[in-house]
């Protein structure tokens, strides 16, 4: 009774049950390593073996001893060589080494295999900047996007014009840069049949007779006839400088406009700042481009014409007579300005390209997020952006980094689109004040007193006057250093007379109008310079008695 004890304590204790060997299988579950070395991983693999080679010596209880958890059961060459390997995709990869595989590295310098995909992509990326897309590139963006919507109604209203020669009239109104020119190029563009397109612009025809010369000539070249010869002759088309003032309208004004629809092909007309065309005289001319767009009707013999003002005043319609209102259709199609700056980019910056290596696919995407994720990147167009809502200026500032690429240089670098905005910003006014010469700091330091005395406008003497006091008080009070004087320099009155003319020319004074007979030096002047700038200006120059005077209370 003893003894059974004993006995049992001697014996193997049991295996867990998921290492128990089973007698009848013929296959056993090893774990082996890969080759891979200094990785440690193992693989499954499903061993058989002979059961007469297996055969192991086993306790009277037929159970195995289990294996230390840092040991490997050994197998035979013959066993090794029956092993096959997995395949590479089935291996089992760290999640680690997952990630070091896909990260991407850029090159300083293209090797030569990539270099054409380079200049593609460099052509690609300045021509897809040159016509950006009208809206924002997110789907929710684009279903709700008022652009995509101005789009669609422009295209129907001008399909109707040139299918079935109907007469239309439309206002498109929208802040600058928000893409009105770019939509009714897109929309002439996908019209089933090439119409007379007719463009006028109010900054160019600032009267109605260079307006119809211009309809004329366009007219001319699309038909390969003459038309509108009687315009030729008219020698006040360009003499006329305000559009405003109430003219005669030439006599062959409305026949010349009722005749378009006349023509072999419907005609629309685009008139860009149509808010400045309202604000000529008797508004002739579009009276008679609305009247006969209004006459024409589907059906008819005519061909059809429509009327497109392109304007950012959202006032413009009130601007019409009440003659010109009542032919206009009343139809406003609103645009926007994009919100998403950087899907725009990312848009523009991954244009495809014709034959792309997928090598150099993966390198340009890489870089462009690197690119556009960066943080000196994001706050440059976020500070942009915010005060100018542009698209064009989008492609402006983008321009300058893509064109400073090379070969040797293949990749975006925010270094080049701070210069491209810095480039496309109103340079500062009177950047050289710094370098003005002595008297001329003494007058612009004299001005601003006087405009701290409320005394916006001044005039020479009353300059020199203050010069030539604060010169008498600082030489008298100046103090005497081994016979020398620290002190203001005195200069002439003809000294500070040519270096006033010479502010004067460069625009820092600027005279304001006052009697003919005025002399010269007593005519007022207003000083362009802030306070600011005469600070840095005089900062700048070093001179004490100058830095004590302008801070000096008035």
């Amino acid at each position: 009774m003893n003894d059974a004890p004993q006995a049992s304590s001697s014996r193997i204790s049991p295996a867990p049950r998921s290492l128990r060997a089973r007698p009848s299988s013929k296959h056993v579950f090893v774990e082996l390593p890969t080759g891979t070395r200094g990785r440690g991983r193992l693989q499954s693999k499903s061993v058989e073996v002979e059961s007469k080679r297996r055969a192991l010596p086993t306790p009277p209880d037929t159970r195995s001893p289990p294996t230390p958890p840092n040991e490997l059961p050994t197998l035979s060459e013959h066993e090794h060589e029956s092993l096959t390997p997995l395949p590479e995709n089935e291996r089992s990869v760290p999640a680690h080494s997952k990630q070091a595989s896909t990260v991407i590295r850029l090159p300083s310098a293209l090797p030569e295999h990539l270099q054409a995909c380079f200049a593609d992509q460099k052509r690609a990326v300045l021509g897809a900047l040159r016509q950006l897309p009208i809206c924002d590139q997110d789907e929710d963006a684009k279903d709700h996007s008022p652009n995509v919507a101005a789009k669609k109604d422009l295209a129907n209203l001008l399909g109707g014009t040139v299918q079935h020669g109907e007469g239309n009239s439309c206002l498109l109104i929208g802040p600058l840069g928000s893409g009105k020119t770019a939509i009714v190029d897109d929309v002439l563009g996908s019209l089933p049949n090439q119409p007379i397109i007719v463009r006028l612009s109010g900054h160019v025809q600032r009267n109605d007779r260079v307006a119809l010369r211009e309809i004329a000539r366009q007219v001319a070249k699309q038909i390969d006839k003459a038309f509108g010869a009687e315009l030729e002759n008219d020698e006040d088309a360009l003499t006329e400088d305000d559009p405003s003032q109430v003219t005669e309208a030439p006599s062959h004004l409305p026949t010349l406009i009722s005749s378009l629809p006349t023509l072999g092909r419907p005609t629309i007309v685009v008139i860009d700042a149509f808010d400045l065309f309202a604000e000529h005289g008797r508004q002739a001319l579009l009276y008679c481009l609305l009247d006969t767009a209004q006459s024409c009707r589907a059906g008819t013999m005519t061909r059809g014409l429509a009327v497109v003002g392109v304007t950012t005043r959202v006032d413009t319609l009130t601007m019409l007579e009440k003659r010109v209102k009542s032919r206009f259709s009343g139809r406003m199609l609103r645009t926007a300005t994009p919100h998403n700056w950087t899907g725009l980019a990312y848009s523009a910056l991954l244009a495809p390209i014709p034959a792309p290596l997928d090598e150099w696919t993966d390198m340009w995407a890489t870089a462009v997020k690197r690119f556009l994720t960066d943080r000196t990147v994001k706050e440059a167009l976020s500070e942009t952006f915010g005060l100018v809502r542009d698209a064009r200026l989008l492609a402006r500032v983008l321009t300058t980094p893509i064109i400073a690429l090379s070969p040797s240089k293949p990749w975006p670098a925010a270094s080049a689109l701070l210069k491209g905005i810095e480039s496309q910003r109103f340079l500062p006014a009177f950047e050289s004040l710094s370098s003005l010469p002595y008297p001329a700091l003494c007058l612009l330091i004299a001005a601003n007193h006087e405009r701290t005395a409320a005394n916006d406008t001044v005039t020479f003497e009353m300059l020199y006057e203050s010069c030539r006091r604060q010169i008498s008080a600082s030489q008298a009070s100046m103090a005497v250093v081994s016979s020398g004087g620290v002190g203001m320099i005195a200069c002439s009155r003809a000294v500070f007379l040519a270096t006033f003319e010479g502010l004067v020319d460069s625009r820092t004074f600027v005279p304001v109008p006052g009697g003919s007979n005025t002399a010269r030096q007593f005519m007022r002047y207003r000083c362009m310079v802030e306070r600011e700038q005469v600070k840095r200006a005089v900062e700048a120059n070093g001179q004490t008695n100058l830095r004590k005077w302008f801070n000096k209370p008035t």
